[in-house]
């Protein structure tokens, strides 16, 4: 229904505008042919101009769509709901309505045991962009020239046991249940059969945009994000109270999964899912998602992420609250890997390389079905993989092409600064006495390249590092390099055996 009424106001708005007299005929037949795909028959004196017939999902005996048509050289709205209408716009509403208007007059049609009969005709107000069909009655939310909102019946008159007015509405578009109403300076939502949904006693309510599921089930309700004095919480229209509203912050994350993140007046934020299960404690300055950009994560299989703020600092988290990237106060770096993470990842090209969520090619059936249900087994599996997996992404991450990078000398210390380039996130220490640096500078690119083939490398904090590697000048002297981060070091594993799964 929500497609259709999108679909129809885009080409309504598009068309020219229509004006004249009121409508030539109702319920011809003939006008099946038309949503069908059909022009009417040429006795009638009719060409199709444009047609748009209803999407998927909506029944085709009631809507089957609209065209715009033409006879005697005037154009003309025609549906199989009802037939030619001059107007200026025409709106599909819930429970079988539909509302056109001619300048300010409004005329309503609504379906009635299953034949469709005018029951507004030429109401004078500025708008009816939302209503409801209830049997033989049509129940309308209306602005009239004094410029307030109230329901109408089908004759234009106050419906009753309804407010006398409302100061003003927020019609939801996208929705056409529900609406967000004001009165006294406090808003609240009502229904599209004039049922008040959620209270009118808050300061601020707005429908939630991305709010589609609620404790990994698809959403029966809709929900309101709503503040009293400065704090927010959010409600449903079906009652239910999902959060409180005691927080200065407040936002929704579906693909964490289904969590909150939330902050406490004067405090600090934290996250939690809808359950109740903490994942984050109250102790970050800040806390926002982050989309990876497919420009350059391309079609890999990517965890949920999560920008933390902590003083200076920041950290890349995923949905557990596990680190991906330590804390940094070096913004430009921080961004650089961030962007860069789904590429540089151990994790991340071990899910996508051995698809780790299907059978293995040396995994029998039997195999992969008790692993499914088994995480020992699981972890068991991915445990056999990773040596191999950690050669193949050192060899993805070098390449062919990479090479060293000489940086400054540090004369107190005796050691050189260097670099691997396709490694972006560690600069290294190498010794070298005060009486070799000058030659061993001089001389760096004459053995660097060899120097490369013999490095080693391992997986530190989900990165590439490099192990060790041995400079040999052409006087046949050696400057080694060991990586203290490696000491102790057994073997690779991934972050989180779940990281990107979902």
């Amino acid at each position: 229904m929500r497609n259709l009424v999108l679909i129809v106001a885009l080409l309504l708005l598009g068309s020219p505008a229509l004006s004249g007299q009121d409508v030539i005929i109702s319920g011809n037949a003939d006008f099946k042919k038309l949503c069908e795909g059909n022009t009417l028959p040429k006795v009638e004196g009719w060409t199709v101009v444009s047609k748009n017939v209803a999407g998927p999902a909506l029944s085709p005996e009631i809507w089957c769509g609209i065209a715009r048509i033409r006879k005697s050289g005037s154009d003309y709205i025609a549906t199989l709901a009802y037939g030619p209408v001059r107007c200026d716009r025409m709106w599909f509403l819930s429970k079988g309505l539909v509302i056109y208007n001619k300048g300010s007059k409004y005329s309503a049609v609504c379906l009635v045991d299953g034949k469709w009969k005018q029951t507004l005709k030429g109401y004078n107000c500025e708008a009816i962009p939302f209503g409801h069909a209830n049997g033989a009655k049509a129940q309308l939310l209306a602005r009239g020239k004094d410029g307030f909102y109230s329901w109408i019946d089908e004759g234009g008159k106050h419906l009753p046991g309804t407010p006398d007015h409302y100061d003003n509405t927020v019609l939801y578009g996208r929705n056409s249940e529900v609406a967000a109403i004001k009165t006294g300076g406090k808003w609240g939502a009502v229904s599209s059969d004039a049922r008040v949904v959620v209270p009118i006693q808050y300061d601020t309510l707005y429908l939630t945009s991305p709010l589609r599921q609620w404790g990994g089930k698809w959403a029966s309700a809709n929900w309101f994000y709503v503040s009293k004095k400065g704090l927010w919480g959010v409600l449903g229209d079906n009652g239910v109270e999902a959060v409180p509203p005691v927080y200065s912050g407040l936002s929704y994350w579906p693909k964490a999964p289904d969590s909150w993140c939330y902050r406490k007046p004067g405090g600090k934020w934290g996250m939690r899912e809808s359950g109740g299960k903490q994942i984050l404690p109250e102790d970050y300055d800040g806390l926002s998602p982050y989309s990876f950009s497919p420009s350059v994560s391309g079609s890999l299989r990517l965890p949920f992420a999560i920008i933390a703020g902590r003083g200076k600092g920041r950290a890349l988290l995923n949905h557990k609250g596990n680190e991906l990237l330590p804390y940094m106060e070096n913004a430009d770096m921080f961004d650089m890997l961030v962007m860069f993470y789904p590429q540089k990842s151990f994790s991340v090209f071990t899910w996508n390389r051995y698809k780790l969520w299907t059978k293995g090619e040396f995994e029998s059936t039997a195999e992969f079905e008790a692993r499914k249900k088994d995480p020992s087994r699981t972890a068991g599996y991915v445990a056999s993989l990773l040596p191999a997996a950690e050669k193949a992404f050192a060899a993805a991450i070098i390449g062919n092409d990479a090479h060293l990078i000489l940086s400054r000398y540090d004369a107190d210390s005796e050691c050189f600064l260097f670099s691997v380039d396709k490694i972006l996130q560690d600069t290294y220490r190498i010794r070298v006495p005060r009486a070799d640096a000058p030659l061993f500078k001089e001389e760096f690119n004459n053995f660097a390249t060899d120097a490369l083939k013999s490095a080693k490398y391992f997986i530190h904090n989900d990165l590439l590092a490099l192990r060790s590697i041995t400079f040999t000048t052409p006087e046949g002297k050696t400057f080694s390099f060991e990586n203290p981060a490696a000491e102790g070091y057994s073997g690779p594993s991934l972050k989180d055996l779940d990281l990107i799964q979902r």
